[in-house]
C-alpha cells in the first residue's frame, strides 16, 4: 500500500469487504454451494453491502513483504495501487532470523511473521499502517519444531501454525501485541511441510515432502488446537515430494504442487469433516518443480511457480474445480521462482525470484495472462523465498 493519509484506512490481506462483492464473483461463488446456502449467502452479502462503510470500492494493494533467505531479512515496499509498482519503505530491510523461508500477515495487516528454517523459529513483526515500516515484535522470535518452511496466519486472526518436516507448531496471537503462546498439545503431529487453513477457517491442511502424504485437521475454534481428520493423512491422489499448497475463497478446492512430477493434485473439500477426495482428471500438468501455488481472491485463476524452469504456469479454475491452462501458458518470468501472491485486487501478480533476490510484478489480463510491468523487477534481499500482499480498503 502506497502511504495510507485517511485514518479510517485500514490494511488487510484478504478484506472482508471488496472482493466479495464484485458482481462478477457472484455466479461462480454461490453455483459452488447448495441451494439454500446460496441464497444465505446472498442475503448475507446484500446486508453485508448495505453495512459496508464508505464507497464499498474494492481493496487496493497496499505493501508488499517478502523473506530473504539468503541475506537472513525481510524487504517491505509500499505499493502503487494503480500500476502494482513497489517502492522501499524506509528503515527496509529487516533483519529475521537464520535462513528465512516464509512469511504471512494476519487478516488485518497488523502484523507480519516469518518462518526461519535455520533458527527455528518464527519473527513476528508490528506493521506501521502509514508507512509499512515493521517493528519487532516483543518476545520475538518464538520457538518452532526443526526447520520451519511454512507459516500461516488463521482468518480470525487468533492463531498462527508453523509448519515443519515433524508436524505443526500451533499458537495464539494476542492481537493487542501480535505475541505468540503455545496451544496446549502443541506441536501437533503430521507430515507437515507446508500447511494451510481454508477460508471457512475450520480446517487446517498440511502438505507431507517426504512422505508424500496431505494431512487434515479440524481446528477447534476456541483454543486453535488440531484434530486429525478421520483418514488422515491421505496418499490418494498426492504426487511426489508435494510442497506447494492453496485453497480457493470458497473453501471447496485445494492445489498441490508435487515437485518431482510436475504436477498439481486437485481436490474438493468435503464441508463437514474437511475429507480431500481427488478431482476428476486430477493431477494436472505444469512446469518443472511446482513449489508455490496461489489462487486470485475471485477464485477465477490458480497460478504456480515453477522453480526448476524459472516460469509460472497459470489455470483457469472450472465451476468443479478443474484446471485448464489460460492461452500462452507456461510463462517465462525469471529465473529461480519461489513464490507467488495476486494482490487483494486480483490485479497484479507478485512473485519472489530467488536468483537474483528480486520480486517481479505483472498486471493480470481479465483471462489471466501475467505480463510483466514497467520497472520490474525490484530488488530485494539475497534468495528471496517467499512474497505476502496486504491490502487497504475504505
Amino acid at each position: 500500500m502506497p502511504l495510507i493519509s485517511n485514518p479510517k484506512m485500514q490494511t488487510r490481506p484478504e478484506p472482508q469487504c471488496g472482493t466479495e462483492i464484485l458482481p462478477e464473483t457472484l455466479p461462480k461463488a454461490l453455483a459452488r454451494v447448495p441451494l439454500h446456502k446460496a441464497l444465505w449467502a446472498l442475503l448475507l452479502l446484500i446486508l453485508g453491502i448495505a453495512g459496508c462503510s464508505g464507497t464499498n470500492a474494492p481493496p487496493t494493494p497496499a505493501f508488499v513483504y517478502a523473506a530473504n533467505n539468503g541475506s537472513n531479512n525481510v524487504s517491505a515496499f509500499s505499493v502503487t495501487p494503480s500500476t502494482g509498482a513497489l517502492a522501499p519503505v524506509t528503515g527496509s530491510p529487516y533483519a529475521a532470523g537464520t535462513s528465512p523461508a516464509a512469511i504471512a500477515a494476519d487478516p488485518t495487516g497488523k502484523f507480519v511473521y516469518v518462518a526461519n528454517v535455520g533458527s527455528n523459529d518464527v519473527s513476528a513483526y508490528a506493521t506501521d499502517p502509514a508507512s509499512g515500516a515493521l517493528a519487532t515484535v516483543p518476545g520475538s522470535p518464538f520457538s518452532t519444531g526443526i526447520g520451519p518452511t511454512s507459516v500461516t496466519v488463521h482468518p480470525s486472526g487468533k492463531f498462527v501454525y508453523a509448519g515443519f518436516a515433524g508436524g505443526i507448531s500451533a499458537y495464539t496471537l494476542d492481537t493487542s501485541t501480535g505475541a505468540l503462546t503455545p496451544i496446549a498439545g502443541s506441536p501437533f503431529t503430521g507430515g507437515a511441510g507446508i500447511v494451510i487453513v481454508d477460508p471457512s477457517d475450520r480446517f487446517l491442511f498440511s502438505a507431507g515432502f517426504n512422505t508424500n502424504t496431505l494431512s487434515a485437521f479440524t481446528i477447534n475454534s476456541q483454543s486453535g488446537a488440531l484434530t486429525a481428520v478421520s483418514g488422515s493423512p491421505f496418499t490418494a491422489g498426492v504426487g511426489k515430494n508435494p510442497l506447494g499448497l492453496a485453497v480457493d475463497p470458497s473453501g471447496h478446492f485445494l492445489y498441490l504442487g508435487n515437485t518431482a512430477d510436475g504436477t498439481i493434485s486437485a481436490f474438493s473439500i468435503e464441508q463437514v469433516h474437511g475429507t480431500p477426495t481427488p478431482l476428476a482428471g486430477s493431477p494436472f500438468a505444469t512446469g518443472s518443480d511446482p513449489r508455490s501455488l496461489c489462487v486470485d481472491p475471485k477464485g477465477s485463476f490458480l497460478f504456480a511457480g515453477t522453480f526448476g524452469d524459472g516460469k509460472v504456469s497459470g489455470y483457469t479454475i472450472g465451476a468443479a474445480g478443474g484446471l485448464t491452462p489460460i492461452s500462452g501458458s507456461p510463462f517465462a518470468v525469471g529465473t529461480g521462482i519461489l513464490g507467488v501472491a495476486v494482490d487483494p485486487s486480483a490485479k497484479f501478480l507478485y512473485v519472489a525470484d530467488n536468483s537474483p533476490g528480486s520480486v517481479r510484478v505483472l498486471s493480470l489480463g481479465a483471462n489471466g495472462v501475467p505480463t510483466a510491468i514497467t520497472g520490474s523487477p525490484f530488488a530485494a534481499g539475497s534468495g528471496t523465498e517467499a512474497v505476502v500482499v496486504t491490502a487497504k480498503i475504505q
